[in-house]
């Protein structure tokens, strides 16, 4: 996961990384993979010390769209996962980062909910994370 280095709104908060561990399961990141992807899923990451929330998503579009709709959220304090968390006390957006976990294969939008829905329970994002029930 690479920033575009086209100096975007979603740069700053790109995590460049080529894998990750979170709760004792390690992803490799296999593809060149940058803000300028679409149907992918993603990874968002409070990097406030000691906190390590994480959310799991996905997206037709492209990840740097997505990423201003959940900057939004923080923005305005939106009623949304990622929204009410970054406004918690002592959080803000700077603490906000994000990773493509993978460019999904298919477009087909059933295979890429089930994508997601595979990253939330590797990663546990509905019991140690922001992810919601459904």
């Amino acid at each position: 996961m690479k920033r575009c280095g086209k100096d975007c709104s979603a740069c700053p908060y790109i995590r460049e990384v080529k894998s990750l561990n979170i709760n004792t399961n390690e992803w490799k990141i296999n593809q060149n993979l940058n803000c300028e992807i679409s149907n992918c899923i993603y990874l968002i990451e409070c990097m406030k010390e000691h906190c390590n929330m994480k959310y799991v998503g996905e997206t037709k579009r492209i990840l740097k769209f997505r990423l201003a709709e959940h900057r939004g959220y923080v923005n305005n304090n939106v009623d949304t996962a990622t929204g009410e968390h970054f406004n918690l006390p002592g959080h803000t957006l700077s603490d906000l980062r994000i990773t493509m976990l993978e460019k999904v294969r298919s477009n087909d939008d059933m295979y890429r909910k089930e994508r997601e829905r595979y990253f939330i329970r590797k990663f546990n994002t509905y019991y140690k994370g922001l992810n919601r029930q459904p």
